[in-house]
């Protein structure tokens, strides 16, 4: 029996000893939307897992949820695991020739690619597709299988992921609300953003 949602934050890497820091995202934003493709900022929720069939035999692993900021600068990305309380959890720095992170404990690795990091991480594995494709949701044409009346990307996919897309309020025109995606071997994700390159949820934001 599944035992429901596994928090990040009691996942064996994420132990958090009091003296540990991990630099978090930039603070601040910006103050509009910036339409550059080579530099977007995009924080929110996510909980993923992996589906296996009945005649597998196996027992899935529980979904792992928790928030999450990410950073894109040209070729490369930064993904920040948030906890609780908006401390940074772990740093995840993504480039074309690895990945590298470090947890709150000061512990260090390098993973050759995002599925490999997801295996080694969070017992997941993460889409090992460009975030500037499933993430901001701009995607070559070959890849994208539907649209919607204003040219939004609605059903796209690469490496034996599907994601599709949803947009609308409070989400900026042209920005996704929510991502949904279903990977090879019974994996899926579903991302819910509250954060669009400084641009936040009122909902989500505390209380003053």
């Amino acid at each position: 029996m599944r035992r429901g949602l596994r928090w990040l934050s009691i996942s064996g890497f994420l132990l958090i000893v009091a003296c540990a820091h991990v630099p978090g995202p930039e603070q601040g934003g910006n103050s509009a939307l910036q339409n550059d493709v080579r530099q977007w900022q995009l924080g929110g929720r996510f909980v993923a897992g992996q589906r296996q069939s009945a005649a597998a035999g196996d027992v899935a692993s529980d979904p792992v949820a928790g928030r999450f900021a990410w950073q894109h600068k040209g070729n490369d990305d930064t993904l920040w695991l948030i906890g609780p309380v908006g401390n940074a959890l772990a740093k995840v720095d993504i480039a074309p020739t690895g990945v590298r992170w470090q947890d709150a404990t000061g512990k260090r690795g390098e993973a050759t690619d995002l599925r490999a990091l997801g295996e080694s991480l969070a017992g997941i594995r993460l889409p090992d597709v460009a975030a500037e494709s499933w993430l901001r949701g701009r995607w070559a044409k070959a890849a994208v299988h539907a649209r919607d009346a204003d040219g939004r990307v609605l059903t796209a996919g690469a490496r034996g992921w599907v994601f599709e897309y949803r947009y609308g309020a409070p989400a900026p025109r042209n920005w996704p609300l929510a991502i949904e995606g279903a990977g090879p071997d019974g994996l899926w994700l579903r991302i819910a953003l509250t954060e669009w390159d400084g641009v936040s949820d009122p909902a989500d934001l505390p209380a003053p």
